[in-house]
């Protein structure tokens, strides 16, 4: 599991500016419309260590979710589901959010 600091490529006691300087830098890399879910990662990492409040919201409660391959990972391991099944399952839970998916799954 990355942590948002990890994302961005930055150090855990960043400032505000070197944050943002950070998530520019990741956007210039990953352009929406070349790479949607690197860009919705290094966005939501953002979004969680933005500002102060953010930050330490972060620290106290460690929010972070697991990476794509890992949930598939973990879920291939615990339910011994074929990729199939797994697939199915999925599809099922995309309308609710990662964390309920997580959730019904154990995670």
């Amino acid at each position: 599991m990355k942590t948002p600091f990890e994302i961005l490529g930055i150090a855990e006691d960043a400032d505000d500016r070197q944050i943002k300087k950070a998530y520019l830098e990741a956007v210039r890399r990953y352009p929406p419309e070349r790479y949607p879910e690197q860009f919705q990662r290094v966005r939501a990492a953002f979004e969680q260590i933005a500002t102060e409040k953010a930050r330490v919201g972060y620290m106290l409660f460690d929010t972070t979710l697991p990476e794509p391959e890992e949930i598939v990972d973990r879920l291939l391991r615990q339910r011994r589901l074929r990729p199939v099944a797994l697939r199915e399952n999925l599809r099922d839970l995309l309308g609710e959010s990662v964390n309920d998916c997580c959730r019904n799954f154990d995670l």
